[in-house]
């Protein structure tokens, strides 16, 4: 299990437990704030569910809980949904509750994340946005991410920018 903290986030594996919960819109005795879980949430919990007892909740680089630290409300995501590939790339992933949004979290999360990736030897870390996500562009960009190019594999997304960030 990890856990990586920040000024004002708590980053902790993402338990097949709290993904069932989340699934099942399951509330009870959880520290969730009133906007979560999301969209996004919700994929990677369907992905963690379809996953059953493969999910293994000791990987390393895996799929992360965002919690505030102060009150413990989780607000958010961010992680790997696969191994790293062999030449030492993975693509990360992240999503907060609007609640959260626009304080500069997903930046905080992100760069937490990507000192823990080096620490595990990932060489580049990859994401995707939206072409007209241009938060989330903001906040990669502010990590560090080089712009790459658009993408359109005819997802339901539409167009994607690819983004790329060497660890080392």
């Amino acid at each position: 299990m990890t856990t990586l903290r920040t000024p004002r986030l708590v980053l902790e594996t993402l338990t097949a437990d709290e993904a069932r919960a989340i699934r099942e819109g399951d509330r009870a005795g959880r520290s969730w704030a009133p906007d979560y879980p999301f969209e996004g949430d919700a994929v990677v919990a369907a992905v963690i569910g379809e996953a059953g007892e493969h999910y293994d909740e000791s990987a390393p680089l895996g799929v992360l809980q965002a919690r505030l630290a102060a009150t413990g409300e989780a607000v958010g995501g961010i992680g790997f949904l696969s191994a790293p590939a062999e030449d030492g790339s993975a693509e990360v992933g992240y999503g907060f509750v609007v609640s959260a949004r626009g304080r500069g979290l997903a930046t905080e999360a992100l760069e937490a994340v990507l000192a823990h990736a080096e620490r595990q030897g990932l060489r580049t870390v990859v994401a995707m946005t939206a072409v007209d996500n241009v938060a989330s562009q903001r906040v990669l960009q502010r990590c560090g991410f080089v712009r790459g190019e658009t993408v359109d594999d005819g997802g339901d997304e539409g167009p994607m920018i690819r983004w790329e960030r060497s660890t080392h």
